[in-house]
């Protein structure tokens, strides 16, 4: 550096080199309130800017609490004019806010901060926003989740990188910061509001992190951020191990259900098991909110008891145990693109070689009349049709049947009450209901009523996925092959 730094720029250099904050060409936005801590981001940064290869936006939001915040955005208005650096005024009704959504003015002053910064970053076509976290931040957030309750990312409190913020200032204590800005004679705004004890935080700031500097360890600040970092690298590890947890047990089924197979899940050690559903409830959560160590143990006791049970959780998220599946999902009201019974007319066709093609909700259905022969040359057909075997190749959603007994109308639906299918037993020929079936089978109830069946009254000649009539299989005496093929969109 040809630039001599004061020490703690040089401390700023050092941190943004060894958590990657910076690439060379990025545009940062800086969220700067006026206070000490963002005013020492934003000096501390334009000293440093050339070094680092960045450009700086700054961005003021106006919460609109107090009668003198206009101010604060004067006086940073004029610091950016001072040092040439683009300034961006937001103003925002906070209070409104936390009516509207229903959440703290602390919550509802983040998320304004964080839209502001965001759409600050896309008109600059900026890659980074800053903000000035520091150490004492570090550790009162800590405290303030051990203290609620917490797990591996609460303890591990706020990161340097998240996304695309970043926290240059996380390794300085309040008391380097202030005697940075005395020594470089930089004045700053107080905000009467963290003076006030009436938030939880503060209190914490102002009375526990000093009680235990002075009573109980010298340096607790800097021993607490230290463990946070060990908290930190537990977590990342954790969460690589739960992501190879998931590929091993946990399927995506569309955007708002997630399905988990039991006898993976069961042979997890029981701090992935809660890892992974934590996980999978964030994810289908809103925002991610409302879900925690509560919510899982709900879920962990619908698996270990027995039968196919179903809670309800926050967020209108449904957990259900069927059979050997966890099924977490949310629910969405029914819109005019909802599925619904269908039951659609299909025809055989009449020539040999002839195939049709029809649109069926969820895809499409094609049947093709074959000559058996020609079938078992192609080795579509595997075996010689015997008395004893008829092995068809296995395929999910193909099936091959005795076009002979498949003549005239046929229908393409979702299932009825009264519908069965002919088996076999060692008594001879039978019926089963198509809804015992699917209990055998462990289909799980909710996913019944999709299933589409090929029917001819409430005679079932195929469910799709699964077995076919028993007097439609293919026989030595069978001439022509019917092959029906549905294809899921």
């Amino acid at each position: 550096m040809n630039e001599r730094y004061y020490e703690l720029e040089q401390r700023v250099m050092a941190y943004c080199r060894a958590q990657g904050l910076f690439a060379p060409g990025d545009g940062v936005v800086l969220g700067v309130s006026g206070g000490a801590d963002s005013v020492c981001l934003l000096f501390s940064l334009h000293r440093l800017r050339r070094e680092l290869g960045i450009r700086l936006y700054v961005v003021h939001v106006n919460h609109g609490i107090r009668p003198d915040a206009a101010q604060d955005g004067a006086y940073v208005e004029e610091l950016c004019r001072r040092l040439e650096v683009p300034f961006t005024l937001v103003e925002e009704d906070v209070q409104a806010l936390a009516r509207r959504h229903r959440c703290s003015t602390e919550e509802a002053g983040r998320q304004a901060r964080y839209q502001a910064f965001d759409r600050e970053m896309e008109r600059r076509q900026a890659r980074k926003v800053a903000v000035a976290h520091n150490a004492g931040d570090r550790a009162e957030t800590m405290l303030f989740h051990l203290f609620r309750g917490t797990g591996l990312a609460g303890l591990g409190s706020i990161r340097p990188v998240r996304g695309p913020v970043v926290r240059p200032l996380l390794g300085l204590e309040r008391r380097e910061i202030e005697a940075y800005l005395e020594q470089r004679g930089i004045s700053y705004c107080r905000d009467s509001t963290n003076e006030s004890d009436a938030y939880t935080r503060n209190r914490i700031r102002r009375h526990i992190l000093p009680y235990a500097e002075q009573e109980v360890c010298m340096g607790a600040t800097a021993h607490l951020c230290r463990t946070a970092d060990i908290f930190m690298e537990i977590e990342d590890y954790m969460e690589e191990q739960i992501r190879q947890a998931g590929r091993l047990c946990l399927d995506r089924e569309g955007a708002f259900r997630l399905v988990i197979r039991g006898p993976a899940f069961g042979d997890l050690h029981p701090a992935l098991q809660k890892g992974l559903l934590l996980s999978a409830l964030k994810e289908l959560s809103p925002a991610h909110r409302d879900m925690g160590a509560g919510q899982v143990s709900q879920v962990l006791e619908l698996w270990m008891q027995p039968g196919n049970r179903e809670i309800h959780l926050p967020q209108g998220i449904r957990a259900a145990r069927s059979y050997d599946w966890i099924i977490l999902e949310r629910q969405q009201e029914a819109g005019p693109g909802a599925a619904q019974p269908f039951a659609l007319q299909v025809s055989v066709p009449g020539n040999l070689g002839e195939s049709r093609i029809c649109e069926v909700p969820g895809g499409f259905l094609r049947l093709t009349r074959w000559e058996k022969e020609d079938l078992y040359r192609k080795k579509i057909l595997s075996v010689d049709f015997g008395e004893k075997s008829t092995n068809l190749l296995e395929n999910r959603y193909t099936k091959w049947m005795d076009c002979d007994k498949m003549e005239g109308l046929l229908e393409w639906r979702t299932r009825r009450a009264g519908d069965y299918l002919e088996i076999r037993t060692p008594h001879g020929p039978g019926r089963k209901t198509v809804k015992s079936l699917f209990i055998d089978g462990k289909v799980p109830r909710e996913e019944r009523d999709g299933i589409p069946l090929l029917a001819r009254g409430s005679h079932v000649l195929w469910v799709a996925g699964g077995r076919i009539c028993e007097s439609c299989r293919i026989g030595k005496d069978t001439r022509q092959v019917l092959q029906v093929e549905y294809e899921r969109l």
